[in-house]
């Protein structure tokens, strides 16, 4: 007689150190949790539920996509520096956005009650008349 636990197995339990370095690897050079759910032969689901019940799966996926994110932001940084154009520019609107930006945003703040209100008076020059008696026929006249 078995002494395992009933239900279903967990694919992922047994995962060495090896496999968390590949599977590190695998995220950090651009795959998705679904392309590393394949090559796990597992489904998405599963990953997920990993990531959030195994700090050290989470991790490992987590330390693959900073390592290839830091990779390419170094490069970048080292083009803008060799002065590629493309690179600084890309360089300087991420870094400081608010000075590289391709636009500008201006914010205006519109109390529309006052401006709908002065607006009336000028069009109707002080008249005030109630919404039942306006007619639109009479607007077109």
């Amino acid at each position: 007689m078995s002494k395992e636990k009933p239900g279903r197995k967990r694919k992922l339990a047994k995962l060495t150190e090896d496999d968390y370095k590949q599977i590190s690897a695998w995220s950090g050079d651009g795959l998705s949790e679904t392309q590393i759910a394949t090559l796990l032969g597992v489904n998405i689901s599963t990953i997920t539920r990993e990531k959030k019940r195994n700090e050290q799966f989470a991790q490992a996926i987590k330390k693959g996509r900073y390592k290839a994110v830091q990779l390419v932001a170094n490069k970048v940084f080292q083009n803008a520096m060799e002065g590629k154009e493309t690179s600084a520019i890309f360089f300087l609107k991420n870094r400081d956005p608010d000075n590289w930006a391709d636009r500008q945003e201006k914010v205006i703040n519109v109390n529309l009650k006052d401006a709908l209100t002065h607006a009336s008076a000028r069009i109707i020059q002080g008249e005030t008349i109630e919404p039942e008696t306006l007619n639109l026929k009479d607007a077109k006249d």
